[in-house]
């Protein structure tokens, strides 16, 4: 229950937006993508305000927020006579519902979120919820500034500290929640393209149940690209429709929002969202100067928001190029060494699965017929270049790697693809007159295959080896939680992440997000803000423990140096084994349960 009324609560600010300023235009899902879209946009700026004016949120303050929340919604939606419970309402809610469905039944079984980016991402929302809101460091947990895109952290913190819950469930139950909203940012992308809710409705079922990606985020614990690919999406689509419409302040106020949380939610949908609007401006000097009418307003009235959002947002902004300026390697056009055929093998594994290859081929097809169709061509123009960039080539044109582009690909290609193919059938249908009722079912089938061999190639989102914790490591962590001091200093199992870094095998890796308690391995996080000396320490402990076997002397270096006093181990994991059978003196066994024990180190018998 308290998972339910935190969802109702933290989405409070996309549900004011709805009471009083809906678009009559819009249906139903629409609305639910931009309630939820406003809603992580309007918290990720509140963040920004708090932290500029050094507030900290306090229970009074949650409490006034959720008050005041619902009773402009109350007022806004007795004032404005909003009616969604129609039958089409019914129907858009059942779609909705299934969309969610689905994405939390494909994470039936985790217990916490995946794979190494959850570590941080958990340790972050903790950090946030004790601070009270966006914080300039992680300290205790982690030294050295704080300068990492937020917009999903201060979105869960926020979920976490009204439901009461602890921030790695927050992360897992919010996290899913965005990638189901995904599949509504596609419907409302392509009902601004087409105006055409069949197009809307076959491209989110493609993003839902055929392609592999956004689903497999889930196993990777993207939720900052999450919300980044949710908010790109639903900015996009409010772009197109102030675009087209007779500007509104109230549809401006919306993208605003949309666009502040695109930029604070990743790097790279902030980067997809520029090109688009440089497209789109490039786009509006071609049309004006061919036509000789310069639509002034038309340009202002998307220029204004999006300007305003970017200032709002520079004050972080100018904290990242402050920290991070010398690594954000933005030259442009670099040569890349070792392109081999992994890389391409990577890109189709990506875009999978292999089900999805004739979507994809659709999709693109659908690409280059969108240049022919003058509402269609900028998408398919930005669509295309996303495409491109992604493959694996050996001059690297922009800032992010073409895997990055590989994760998105699914957007532009399934709206892509679905419009095509409603298209086609009209097309179809125009020409088969006699009898006309035969087109729609072959239409139907068509869709019906894609989606079918889709759900069945995905009905597993959670690849086996993400998962670092069980249920047997959260009752180990619980006890931890409920019996062991804050000072306590962990030994865990540790194995190569890349770049030098080593990561936790097991649940011991959760020990510092989910307790507090410092383990040798503190995430990968650390890389971002640490001091170099201590970042390479922490990079020649995670070494030396991924290669210490039984009670050899390098164990005790390390409990010396880095003053542990217990060790998480769980047996079938990687290097580490400890039994009493093997004398291990001054290591005594605390704890066990299953596959999970904890041990206390005496390290003054080893003196």
């Amino acid at each position: 229950m308290n998972y339910l009324l935190a969802i109702v609560i933290v989405f409070l600010p996309g549900l004011c937006w709805w009471a009083w300023f809906k678009q009559a235009d819009d249906d139903l899902v629409e609305m639910i993508a931009k309630i939820i879209g406003v809603s992580v946009g309007s918290v990720s700026l509140l963040a920004i305000f708090f932290y500029l004016m050094k507030l900290s949120v306090s229970p009074i303050m949650l409490f006034a927020y959720a008050g005041l929340g619902s009773v402009l919604v109350l007022i806004g939606l007795v004032r404005n006579k909003n009616a969604c419970f129609t039958w089409k309402g019914w129907i858009a809610f059942l779609f909705v519902g299934a969309i969610i469905g689905w994405r939390f039944w494909q994470a039936r079984d985790l217990v916490l979120p995946n794979w190494v980016d959850s570590l941080h991402h958990s340790l972050i929302v903790r950090k946030m919820v004790e601070a009270g809101g966006l914080t300039a460091t992680l300290e205790p947990y982690l030294p050295g500034p704080f300068y990492y895109h937020y917009a999903f952290h201060s979105f869960t913190a926020l979920f976490s500290q009204l439901g009461g819950l602890d921030p790695a469930r927050s992360v897992l139950v919010v996290g899913q929640v965005l990638i189901a909203s995904i599949s509504l940012g596609v419907y409302s992308l392509t009902k601004s393209l087409t105006r055409d809710w069949r197009s809307a409705a076959i491209a989110a079922l493609f993003v839902t149940f055929v392609t592999k990606m956004p689903g497999y985020y889930l196993s990777w614990g993207r939720y900052t690209l999450v919300t980044g690919v949710l908010l790109l999406s639903l900015a996009i689509a409010q772009t197109i429709s102030v675009w087209r419409e007779k500007p509104d302040w109230k549809q401006a106020v919306a993208l605003l929002l949309l666009v502040v949380g695109t930029l604070l939610s990743h790097y790279f949908a902030a980067f997809l969202l520029a090109g688009f609007l440089l497209l789109l401006g490039i786009g509006w000097v071609i049309t004006s100067f061919f036509s000789r009418k310069w639509h002034w307003q038309r340009l202002v009235a998307v220029v204004a928001p999006v300007l305003l959002g970017f200032l709002l947002t520079l004050p972080w902004y100018l904290r990242v190029f402050r920290f991070a300026g010398n690594n954000l390697n933005l030259g442009s056009f670099r040569t890349l060494d070792g392109i081999n055929e992994s890389q391409w093998e990577y890109l189709l594994e990506l875009i999978g699965p292999k089900s999805a290859y004739p979507l994809m081929a659709i999709g693109l097809v659908g690409l280059v017929w969108f240049l022919t169709q003058k509402n269609l061509r900028i998408f398919g123009v930005w669509g295309l270049l996303v495409v491109g960039l992604a493959l694996p080539l050996s001059l690297q044109l922009t800032p992010f790697r073409s895997d990055y582009y590989g994760l998105v690909i699914f957007l532009p290609v399934g709206i892509s693809a679905a419009v095509l193919l409603v298209w086609l059938s009209d097309q179809l249908a125009r020409l088969i007159t006699r009898p006309r009722w035969a087109v729609e079912p072959i239409s139907v089938a068509l869709v019906l295959c894609l989606l079918v061999a889709g759900v069945s190639a995905n009905v597993s989102a959670v690849n086996p080896e993400t998962i670092l914790a069980d249920q047997d490591d959260v009752r180990a962590l619980d006890w931890i939680n409920e019996h062991l001091p804050k000072d306590a200093r962990f030994f865990i199992n540790t194995t190569p992440w890349g770049y030098g870094i080593y990561r936790g095998v097991d649940g011991g890796a959760w020990i510092l997000p989910y307790t507090g308690r410092w383990a040798i391995v503190p995430t990968i996080f650390y890389t971002f803000g640490s001091p170099p000396l201590e970042k390479e320490t922490l990079r020649e402990v995670g070494k030396q423990a991924s290669e210490i076997s039984f009670c050899d002397p390098q164990l005790w270096k390390i409990v010396e140096s880095q003053k542990l006093t217990y060790i998480y181990f769980k047996a079938n994991k990687d290097s580490l084994w400890f039994a009493e059978s093997h004398g291990c003196s001054g290591i005594n066994r605390l704890y066990s349960s299953s596959s999970v024990s904890i041990w206390v180190i005496d390290r003054s018998s080893n003196r």
